[in-house]
């Protein structure tokens, strides 16, 4: 399956069906004849009725009115099985596509989204698309076939009759028509506006502790309170214009049997319709429009499913833009005339650096005054709107993830760590790392006899392990990952701001004895305490100055 955020809802809807093909075209089949099947025994009635009528046996009628009951309800059964099975198999690749599409999306368009939003288009927009296949593709086909074959069979009856039966169709339709207009507009406003109570919910449930802490109305408070707002207040609107539009619609659709029965009635009264002909239109005329009726119902979760579409196309990757590989051994570093703003408001401009292998490059500041932005640049975190970095001769934000993941490894003051073992978690890295390296780095950092009293070792739960390691303690393994990674350029963004002094010079002087070609960056509110660096940098006023070493 190859959805790209280009397509339009139809093309992507077409892709999803076709990667389905087989269970598709065999839930569509089944429908189709279950709808032809399913008007025999509406004939078998008639004719089993005339046979009464004229004094005649219809037991045929009835043996073959049950056989067409039977047939019907199996095809029915195959339509609906394999209509779900595709529908099962289309969601999940369609989510595994998001996933795989979220996995190579650039790290700055990734940082731009919000975590409830891409849970809720992974989650709930995906499933809403298990109506749409599984219920209502078979819906939709008896919806459309059955009052056609009904009304083919009324005219075989009386022609005059079929024609009045099918006149508040067309008044039907249109009323509702205009009662629905801009549905698709509304339908996305109230998607966005869960999208953000979702979002409000995640934050008012993650700064809850604070709020108790200090007894406040936090702005994350105030924001799910007018989410909540907007949410019913939509919710009002579309439900009054919903009833609206189906009261309408079902009013005007059942006005066929009050003008059929009338004229029916007259006609067996001139003698032109038969006391079985009249009992065929009544029953006819009744159910004839109930398949349309059905239809209507489901309008709503139909057009609530193609906006889900429209919501998850934006996270599928595009044709153009592709990233390059990048194998070549690093020669320098370089920053080339590179320009970062926040609005309108410039971070950077013009910033030109030069730095070579084995060379740490101290680079220090006020809060706010850019040091993380310029290496975010270079992690791929955020996007230069000029120039920016280069390895060798080739800017870095051209690299493919893997390529600069070969490159590039960054430590902030943030730790992460994942599911799994502990040492699942310090070889993130594609490099073939034995343990004994690992032990090496952790002696070096001050934690080889922390793991070695864990009962696993190595091996230890990171969920249990976390709790029984500190704050600095945890940076330290997050650096030490970092390490392991053996790139030519480390980043390390605060990254000992939660260790004292004394480990912080061990860490450091372990990194350096560790990989002493590697280009470092360290950035560190107490910059004195860097010891032995071939570069320092002042990050001030959109600019960056070097400082002379002593």
């Amino acid at each position: 399956m190859l959805l790209t955020k280009d397509m339009n809802r139809l093309a992507a809807f077409k892709v999803m069906l076709s990667s389905e093909k087989r269970r598709v075209w065999v839930s569509i089949c089944s429908a189709v004849l279950c709808s032809f099947v399913e008007i025999i025994p509406w004939l078998c009635l008639y004719f089993s009725l005339n046979a009464i009528y004229e004094g005649s046996s219809p037991y045929m009628y009835l043996v073959t009115m049950a056989i067409a009951l039977i047939v019907r309800y199996a095809l029915y059964t195959v339509a609906i099985w394999y209509a779900h099975l595709a529908a099962y198999h289309i969601i999940q690749k369609v989510r595994q596509h998001l996933v795989m599409a979220l996995a190579h999306m650039k790290i700055d368009k990734l940082r731009g989204l919000k975590r409830g939003d891409i849970e809720k288009r992974i989650t709930d927009d995906c499933q809403s698309l298990e109506p749409l296949i599984a219920h209502h593709g078979t819906d939709i086909i008896n919806g459309l076939l059955m009052p056609v074959l009904m009304t083919s069979f009324l005219f075989y009856i009386d022609w005059r009759l079929a024609i009045i039966a099918l006149v508040p169709l067309p008044l039907a339709l249109t009323a509702q028509f205009l009662m629905m207009r801009g549905f698709a507009e509304r339908q996305e406003k109230y998607t966005k506006i869960v999208s953000n109570m979702h979002q409000a919910q995640l934050e008012f449930l993650r700064s809850i502790g604070v709020m108790k802490l200090f007894a406040v109305d936090a702005n994350s408070y105030l924001e799910l309170s007018r989410t909540m707002r907007s949410h019913d207040k939509i919710v009002t609107t579309y439900t009054k214009q919903m009833v609206g539009a189906w009261v309408t619609f079902v009013t005007l659709a059942q006005i066929s049997l009050t003008l059929v029965v009338p004229v029916a009635i007259l006609l067996v009264e001139v003698g032109q319709l038969s006391l079985v002909d009249l009992v065929m239109v009544i029953c006819i005329s009744a159910g004839l429009l109930k398949p349309w009726l059905d239809l209507t119902q489901v309008f709503s979760q139909i057009q609530q499913s193609t906006v889900s579409i429209d919501r998850i196309l934006p996270l599928c990757s595009s044709n153009d833009g592709i990233s390059v590989m990048y194998e070549e051994p690093l020669q320098v570093l370089s920053c080339e005339n590179m320009a970062v703003s926040r609005g309108n408001y410039t971070v950077f401009e013009n910033v030109n650096l030069n730095i070579t292998p084995g060379q740490r490059v101290l680079i220090e500041g006020e809060s706010g005054s850019g040091k993380s932005t310029l290496l975010s640049t270079l992690s791929g975190a955020l996007s230069s709107d000029a120039g920016g970095w280069k390895i060798n001769d080739d800017f870095v934000h051209d690299f493919d993830d893997e390529s600069r993941s070969r490159y590039i490894a960054a430590v902030d003051q943030h730790v992460k760590f994942f599911t799994g073992t502990l040492k699942e978690n310090l070889l993130l890295t594609k490099r073939d790392v034995k343990d004994e390296e690992i032990w090496h780095l952790l002696d070096a950092f001050g934690l080889k006899q922390l793991v070695s009293d864990l009962p696993s070792k190595l091996s230890s739960d990171i969920g249990e392990t976390s709790r029984l390691f500190s704050g600095g303690e945890m940076q330290r393994l997050a650096i030490i990952r970092a390490a392991l990674a053996k790139t030519p350029i480390l980043i390390l963004d605060e990254a000992t701001a939660h260790l004292d002094q004394l480990n912080e010079q061990k860490a450091l002087a372990a990194l350096r004895e560790y990989s002493p070609n590697q280009i470092q960056l360290i950035i560190s509110h107490r910059y004195q305490q860097v010891k032995h660096v071939d570069a320092h940098f002042n990050v001030r006023s959109g600019s960056i100055h070097e400082v002379s070493l002593v």
